[in-house]
């Protein structure tokens, strides 16, 4: 049952009809939902990547959930200003949206993606940030990334990895095709072995 008031992030959010957007909220305590929200001149206006407090309510007949009093407590902006780091967070946006199904703990992914949006809009190294959250995310879901995916590479990638993984972002080499190498090989790992479905082609 849906509370009277939820916080969660945009990852998506589209027209629906001529009155409404439809949102693809993600909630930490409720996954992923897709309330209808009736655009005023008094309420911002949703932006991808927002974080947000709405109210909520259904609709007396059928299974329509409404938000109103949209209320952003963390804008990312920012991230409009480099479209490779826009890019990079709808492709994680999405990765999260189309598997949602399989994940269990929306709390663990729901900081995540925080953090990561986070890093994208202000912070260096987005590729090694994409990349250190995939694996982070993963992990924490509880895949043989470890014991299958890093068994699996070979002995410079592994090394590399590890510097990756162990390093800050501000310590993280400039080495474009290093994290795009490690980050199709870990996206095509999940597609294989978890049954993930990784966005292709992905324009932000």
């Amino acid at each position: 049952m849906l509370p009277d008031e939820d916080c969660g992030i945009v990852l998506r959010f589209q027209e629906s009809g001529e009155r409404f957007l439809s949102l693809a909220f993600f909630s930490e305590t409720q996954g992923l939902y897709h309330p209808l929200l009736r655009p005023s001149k008094k309420d911002t206006r949703p932006d991808l990547f927002d974080t947000a407090r709405i109210k909520l309510s259904k609709a007396k007949q059928g299974s329509l959930v409404f938000a109103s009093e949209y209320s952003p407590i963390r804008r990312r902006s920012g991230l409009s200003r480099s479209y490779a780091n826009l890019t990079l967070a709808a492709r994680f946006a999405e990765i999260i949206r189309i598997n949602i199904q399989h994940l269990p703990d929306h709390q663990i992914i729901f900081e995540l993606s925080s953090r990561l949006f986070d890093s994208l809009e202000s912070a260096p190294a987005p590729k090694a940030a994409y990349l250190k959250t995939l694996y982070l995310f993963a992990k924490t879901e509880g895949f043989a990334v470890r014991e299958d995916w890093v068994a699996g590479l070979d002995r410079v990638s592994r090394e590399s990895l590890a510097q990756i993984l162990r390093r800050s972002l501000a310590e993280q080499t400039d080495d474009p095709h290093l994290f795009d190498s490690l980050t199709l090989s870990l996206e095509n790992w999940l597609s294989g072995n978890a049954d993930f479905i990784i966005p292709r082609n992905l324009s932000a």
